[in-house]
């Protein structure tokens, strides 16, 4: 059984964001998990008003949380007709980042879902949770993502190190019943060392070797190529693999290049693994 876990903040935007992510794992056993992370505003207090708050105050934002949660629970108990699906609430009192990472550690989370934007900019916390969340794999929704009549799974890399497959396949796994195609793109830029081509060569074998469904192959020369694509292919899950960060980046003086490339992506869903 897949775990999921969704942060929501309730609003529209995160509500179609579930009706996506339910309609995608239809045919997979899941356990959904909404997350509502809250605070209690203190910016603007000192530490005698502070002392001064009455429970009322404190306990507020925690009833509207569960409240909302348990709204959200019955809304999708009682409107999906899918067994295969169980709907649970976390309601957390911390920074949203902090218990995405608690939650994916103590429940075993496989997938996280973030809800995107229609602007081409990411917001503050999902470029956090990018950076800061790497044990899972994180899908990203933009607002009226939709599936039409399948899935359509681009796999994005230069094939310069060897990929990862765990969290591919574990992705392409849950969806192994449903109607999807899968093509790898591959960012050329020029031509490819001996290296990459064999690479390439091991990841098409590997894939193959799993999947019942056709496997296509494109070059793309550069970035530009990559966005006249998702132009032609809206409503693809495109792939994005972060590799894993090196010295610069952990001193925090380079950032991933997933986040430049999930800006131009906006329109598109996009599933990040990690190396």
């Amino acid at each position: 059984m897949k775990k999921i876990l969704i942060p929501t903040d309730f609003s529209l935007n995160s509500y179609q964001t579930v009706d996506y992510v339910t309609e995608l794992f239809t045919n997979e056993h899941c356990e959904f998990y909404f997350l509502n992370a809250y605070n209690y505003g203190i910016s603007g207090l000192n530490a005698i008003e502070m002392l001064q708050a009455d429970d009322e105050w404190f306990e507020k934002p925690k009833d509207e949380s569960i409240q909302q949660l348990g709204k959200l629970v019955e809304r999708y108990t009682l409107k999906s007709k899918n067994t295969k699906h169980e709907f649970n609430a976390i309601s957390d009192c911390m920074n949203l980042t902090d218990s995405i990472k608690k939650n994916v550690e103590e429940i075993n989370i496989d997938l996280i879902i973030l809800t995107g934007r229609a602007q081409e900019n990411l917001g503050k916390n999902t470029e956090s949770i990018l950076k800061k969340v790497r044990t899972c794999p994180i899908l990203v929704v933009p607002p009226h993502a939709s599936m039409n009549e399948g899935i359509h799974l681009s796999i994005v890399s230069d094939f310069k190190e060897q990929n990862s497959t765990v969290e591919i396949h574990n992705f392409i796994k849950a969806l192994e019943n449903t109607n999807i195609q899968i093509e790898i793109l591959v960012l050329k830029h020029s031509k490819m060392s001996s290296n990459a081509a064999y690479n390439l060569e091991s990841y098409i074998r590997y894939l193959r070797h799993y999947l019942s469904t056709s496997l296509y192959i494109s070059h793309l020369e550069s970035t530009n190529d990559l966005l006249g694509y998702t132009k032609t292919y809206p409503d693809a899950i495109v792939c994005i693999i972060d590799k894993k960060p090196d010295f610069f980046r952990k001193m925090g003086l380079l950032k991933s290049k997933v986040l430049s490339t999930l800006r131009k992506l906006n329109t598109n869903t996009v599933l990040t693994v990690h190396q």
